[in-house]
């Protein structure tokens, strides 16, 4: 299993490497193959034209000294024209020809190897110059270069004769000259393939093994293994990616810490009051509890399942907090009202306690919040407040604004919280060693309710406590 495991692991670097390198191979060699026929038909057409420009340059002079030679003896015909283009076809390694107007072939004369000037040629050439590429010679076995061109010459008789003359070069040498820069490019594309494969392998090898660093940590989380972290070097470029996934293990793992306690926590709350309501019950219908005192029981039972009722109700609340489910009713709240209106709720029980309460003379404050969500702040802070002030003490309130922000502060005299417990303080379920002794009733869900409103509120919570002395909660909230 282990080594079918390490097997596949190690297919996740090398098929990603393997995808990479085939696109980057196919973008390589289609940008080199791109690049080489440009650069093969520019240097081809840059070739074509120095040749084409040396024949008309070669054609430029012959008919230059053909016209200076018929001015002299004014005869196309004569020794001294064919014996020139003779010469001109040894030196240059070019097949000429001279027509007269009417197209007939004067030199070489024969009238049998070509026929160069053809009525379609003729028409060009009252345009312009003509010269392709092609197959102008009976015996030619490649393409040639055909460059003809009309002139004008003028007899000592003052006449001006049309004529036309044509130069036909062997252009193989184009064509071999393609085929070699064909090959350098074939040549290219190979030695630049072999490098790519050699620098890509190289390049690649960290990248796999960072791969497959992070496909052996990723299948340990979907495992459950949550300790694992990836062995990635800083100056790895997925080193950052490495970080992510541990804090996402680190997040995850805390997330599941908090859903085992959540279900024990529950657990635990739920089983007191159902053993409680179950023993009565059975009690009851045993004839274990006398008759005279069922309704003794039955009112513990009734008071049981009111607890169990407040605790799946504020459970409900907190995971619609956390789930972003719980919308504002926004309107302006009289905070300090709100205060007085609470701590009459507690009136009894203050009273029983002899705790003075100060801070709610003369005092007003009005903001923008959802007064019933305010309420059951309020509420579960001075129920708090009430719960562990000490016999005698003082519960104080304290309402102010600085910078567009609502301060709001309960603080009781009493025992106080360790410096170890508040931290813990919002968490849910969670009951100090003296709350825990003092409240029976108390589900640990207030003050983690209360936050959640806060916060949905843009606001903040801040608790704050000596130990023996005191305990207070300040609301933040924008006004």
């Amino acid at each position: 299993m282990k080594r079918d495991r390490k097997r596949r692991s190690g297919a996740v670097g090398e098929g990603l490497s393997e995808r990479y390198f085939r696109l980057s191979g196919m973008l390589l060699l289609c940008g080199i193959l791109l690049t080489g026929v440009i650069m093969v038909c520019s240097a081809v057409a840059t070739y074509t034209d120095t040749i084409k420009t040396a024949q008309r340059q070669a054609c430029d002079a012959l008919i230059a000294n053909i016209t200076e030679s018929y001015r002299t003896k004014a005869d196309m015909t004569d020794g001294d024209i064919p014996q020139m283009l003779r010469l001109a076809e040894l030196e240059y390694d070019y097949r000429l020809f001279l027509y007269d107007e009417h197209g007939t072939e004067l030199y070489p004369g024969t009238g049998a190897e070509t026929d160069i000037l053809t009525p379609s040629v003729r028409n060009y050439l009252n345009t312009g110059e003509y010269m392709q590429l092609g197959y102008y010679t009976a015996d030619a076995q490649q393409q040639q270069l055909c460059c003809v061109q009309r002139f004008l010459v003028e007899g000592r008789d003052k006449s001006v004769g049309q004529y036309y003359l044509g130069a036909v070069s062997d252009a193989g040498h184009v064509q071999s000259y393609t085929a070699m820069l064909v090959r350098h490019l074939l040549i290219c594309l190979l030695v630049g393939t072999l490098v790519f494969m050699l620098l890509f392998r190289i390049g690649t090898r960290p990248l796999e093994r960072d791969l497959d660093e992070i496909d052996r940590v990723t299948r340990q989380y979907a495992e459950g293994e949550f300790s694992a972290r990836a062995a990635l070097p800083e100056q790895s470029a997925l080193y950052p990616l490495g970080s992510t996934l541990g804090r996402m293990a680190d997040f995850i793992e805390q997330n599941e810490t908090t859903r085992r306690n959540f279900v024990a926590n529950v657990s635990h709350e739920l089983r007191t009051p159902m053993t409680t309501i179950g023993g009565f019950a059975d009690g009851i219908l045993d004839g274990t509890i006398p008759p005279e005192q069922h309704r003794k029981y039955i009112g513990l039972i009734a008071e049981e399942i009111r607890r169990l009722r407040t605790l799946v109700n504020s459970m409900l609340n907190l995971t619609k907090f956390e789930a972003g489910e719980m919308e504002l009713r926004l309107s302006n709240v009289d905070i300090a009202k709100l205060l007085i209106k609470t701590v009459l709720m507690f009136e009894k029980r203050i009273s029983d306690k002899h705790v003075e309460v100060e801070g709610l003379e003369d005092v007003s404050l009005v903001i923008r919040a959802d007064e019933d969500l305010m309420f059951q702040v309020l509420y579960n802070l001075i129920e708090n407040a009430v719960k562990f002030v000490n016999e005698g003490g003082t519960i104080s309130f304290s309402l102010r604004t600085e910078q567009k922000t609502a301060y709001i502060g309960i603080k009781n005299t009493g025992e106080g919280l360790a410096d170890d417990e508040l931290p813990r303080i919002f968490e849910r379920f969670y009951k100090t060693d003296t709350s825990r002794s003092q409240d029976k009733t108390g589900l640990g869900l207030g003050l983690s309710i209360s936050r959640k409103i806060v916060h949905l509120h843009r606001g903040h919570i801040v608790v704050g406590s000596v130990k023996g002395e005191y305990t207070s909660f300040e609301v933040q909230l924008p006004i």
